[in-house]
């Protein structure tokens, strides 16, 4: 099943900045250039999972991009038995754009439509200087931040009685955890049993740190004696549709919202007891933040994602029930799953907190109310081959307790003195 409804528009960025067939260079900047403008009514909800599942299931350009020269003629086969059997006039152009971009200038002007595409595609695209100075202003990121706002649109108008429903939402009926009901929550469904080295090292350090703090630890098997989702949402999930990643944003926000706690995803590794920072616990919002608010100096890694970096929902915390944030999340997952079979975006949570962000003031506040933390939580990660000699990472990430790491990462198992060695030593024993 497709991962998004809206279409990646950065996939044709990218395919231009890798351009193999200088020929072919400028008219993908004058394609690129249309599709960054291209109507946001063109998406509406009532094709764009249409033509969406059926395209790019077929044609996916950013897998395509490399492949060797005698494979393309088989790809663009495949495009054209699929273009017969077209009638969508929307997927038509995107079969023509497909085609295009393989270099067959031919195929693509039987199937444009003349009143979206130039009849002359270097019309104003003359000299190859042109063509470097849109590439060397970031046309991906460009790109990537239109087609954020196209997603955001799209979101903001489908709910927008949801978003009115909490315009005036206030914490007063909103009780305070006690101590003693302070729990951590911490999820991996194939079980404890089937913790990856590295994830199993991330959670004995929780074990470690957490001190008095209660451990919950989520799996497939036992989710279910805490929260009760929708049926027609675990049905997509067991089906296939909704991935373990969704699944457990579902469950993360259901679970905050019914009793409070702290929640850590499976690859966080914490290097310092949590009880050194209970105060951040004490708040009736809690995540990882880098800025306070969308700064012009904000780096790319984030100025591309809807959160710039205000917020992580790999670690979220409430120390109120039912705090009105995590039940506008919570209805807003039961509104979109009852509708659709796909997720808009791989990072929908963050769209729908930048949403209520802007429009629910209680939000805004208590995410403005929560200090810049763990500013090098993406740090270690990059370092995990590295020797230790050269980065002993508990002197280099004092005070920075909340460390990201990735457990798809390709690790160096054989090398006695690296940072991971170090890490499993300590935490695994090994």
């Amino acid at each position: 099943m497709a991962e998004k409804i809206i279409p990646s528009i950065e996939f044709f960025a990218n395919e231009i900045n890798n351009e193999l067939r200088a020929d072919l260079q400028t008219q993908r900047v004058k394609i690129t250039e249309r599709l960054m403008n291209f109507p946001p009514e063109k998406f509406s909800e009532l094709h764009v999972q249409d033509w969406y599942n059926d395209f790019w299931k077929l044609v996916d350009i950013g897998k395509y991009l490399a492949v060797p020269p005698d494979q393309i003629e088989n790809i663009c086969a495949q495009i054209r038995q699929f273009a017969a059997r077209v009638n969508n006039p929307v997927r038509t152009q995107y079969v023509a754009l497909a085609l295009l971009l393989f270099g067959k200038t031919q195929d693509f002007q039987k199937l444009a439509n003349q009143n979206l595409w130039s009849k002359n595609l270097r019309e104003d695209f003359e000299t190859f200087a042109k063509f470097n100075q849109l590439t060397n202003s970031n046309l991906a990121v460009r790109a990537h931040l239109r087609r954020n706002q196209q997603i955001k649109n799209f979101l903001q108008n489908k709910y927008a009685a949801l978003i009115s429903k909490y315009s005036a939402a206030t914490l007063d009926s909103c009780p305070k955890i006690l101590p003693k009901d302070y729990k951590i929550w911490y999820c991996w469904f194939q079980g404890e049993e089937n913790l990856p080295p590295l994830v199993r090292c991330c959670y004995n350090s929780l074990k470690t740190n957490a001190g008095k703090y209660k451990i919950i630890f989520i799996d497939e098997k036992n989710y279910a004696d805490y929260v009760k989702i929708p049926e027609y949402i675990v049905k997509k999930f067991i089906g296939g549709g909704i991935s373990r990643t969704h699944f457990s944003d579902i469950i993360r926000i259901n679970l905050l919202y019914q009793y409070g706690g702290l929640w850590f995803d499976s690859t966080i590794l914490v290097t310092e007891p949590l009880g050194h920072y209970k105060n951040f616990w004490k708040m009736p919002y809690f995540t990882q933040k880098f800025y306070q608010d969308k700064s012009l100096n904000i780096p790319q890694i984030y100025a591309t994602n809807p959160s710039y970096a205000r917020w992580a929902g790999f670690i979220q915390g409430a120390a109120i029930l039912h705090n009105p944030f995590l039940s506008f999340m919570k209805d807003f997952y039961n509104e979109y799953w009852r509708e659709f079979d796909e997720v808009i975006d791989y990072v929908i949570m963050d769209f729908m907190m930048d949403i209520a962000y802007d429009n629910i003031p209680v939000v805004k506040k208590m995410f403005d109310e929560v200090p810049i933390n763990n500013t090098e939580t993406n740090t270690l990660v990059f370092h995990l081959n590295d020797s230790y000699s050269k980065y002993p990472y508990d002197k280099i990430l004092k005070g920075n307790f909340l460390n990201k790491l990735n457990w798809r990462v390709n690790l160096d198992l054989q090398t006695p003195d690296t940072v991971f060695s170090k890490i499993r030593k300590k935490y695994l024993g090994e």
